[in-house]
């Protein structure tokens, strides 16, 4: 998919250490990472067919889907600042009601300008599925792995956006090195479906702790996959939000003053009240939580998962065609 290009320049965030007294000003460039992502899906009954409308046709509904952010892959073949951008978000965003992909997403971003009296615009139909229905972004083989990135650049003149770097991601070395355990601070931005702004994309910001931390895999909504749980409640529309850990405070015996954040991976959604139980004989059977009610645990798809996407022979390969072609058109 060539939705993006080579770029010799990009504000990325660089709040990775900073004072206290400036974690608001980290904050406030993460929020230009985030993006708001809209498409049109189709509603269904309890049964599975199709919601009707008055009409007796089935509805479509155009409607907040979710959360993106923007991402950069550094690439040096092209120059020491030479890098690619993608928008990244939790694959279950880019579905329809009935599991299958959309065809196309709009992308809303924040202009830098306004724009008629706004400040807001789309980046608009960004291919998601072919007509067969097969996800055209980079994603991994493993059906249940939810991290998926495309290659996708906003004109940098107009729009107001910044990118987290590879360097600010959490990979299991730096949960190690910093000692990283239940109970330290994390947050998301991203997007409130309830209200998201109607001049400007207004992202919500909501904090919260690691709550688990496993090297098993873990049963979630989507498929049995290895993910952080926190203590961290979200709501449709906070799926796809980068979270953000701080690696401040006490580590390693002594005290860290101040915020040290890094990209610890993306929001893919809450458990639900519901618990799992095996009846004597061999059934396996759910109890309780029929209301399906959030109980205040979010989980987390681990950065190093996305970096897999992006390492991809898929990722690599679009990687080299365009420096090839960027090299050649320089000699030129």
């Amino acid at each position: 998919m060539k939705l993006g290009r080579i770029l010799p320049s990009l504000v990325v965030l660089s709040a990775l250490c900073v004072p206290s007294a400036l974690a608001q000003s980290a904050i406030t460039q993460q929020k230009d990472s985030v993006a708001f992502l809209f498409g049109t899906v189709h509603p269904k009954n309890p049964d599975k067919t199709p919601k009707l409308g008055p009409d007796g046709k089935p509805i479509e509904l155009e409607m907040p889907l979710g959360t993106a952010f923007f991402v950069l892959y550094p690439d040096q073949r092209g120059g020491p600042d030479y890098a690619f951008a993608y928008l990244v978000t939790a694959k279950h965003v880019l579905r329809d009601f009935d599991g299958t992909f959309l065809r196309k997403i709009n992308v809303r971003v924040n202009l830098k300008s306004p724009k008629g009296g706004s400040y807001v615009d789309f980046i608009k139909d960004v291919p998601v599925s072919d007509e067969n229905g097969q996800l055209l972004w980079y994603h991994s083989a493993n059906d249940a792995d939810e991290a998926v990135a495309v290659n996708c650049l906003p004109k940098e003149e107009l729009v107001q956006f910044r990118a987290i770097p590879l360097a600010m991601f959490v990979d299991d070395t730096t949960l190690k090195s910093n000692e990283v355990e239940e109970g330290d601070n994390l947050y998301f931005v991203g997007l409130l479906a309830q209200f998201y702004g109607s001049k400007k994309n207004q992202a919500v910001v909501r904090q919260g702790t690691l709550a688990m931390m496993t090297d098993e895999e873990i049963s979630t909504p989507t498929g049995t996959q290895r993910v952080f749980i926190a203590e961290l409640q979200s709501w449709p529309g906070n799926s796809g939000s980068p979270v953000f850990l701080n690696l401040g405070g006490f580590r390693h015996g002594g005290l860290t003053t101040g915020v040290n954040l890094r990209f610890l991976g993306i929001l893919l959604g809450d458990f639900v009240n519901k618990i799992p139980a095996t009846v004597l004989g061999g059934q396996q059977v759910t109890l309780g939580g029929e209301d399906a009610a959030n109980v205040g645990i979010s989980l987390i798809v681990p950065a190093s998962k996305l970096r897999e996407v992006l390492e991809s022979k898929e990722a690599q390969s679009y990687r080299d065609s365009s420096i090839e072609k960027f090299v050649k058109s320089q000699k030129n």
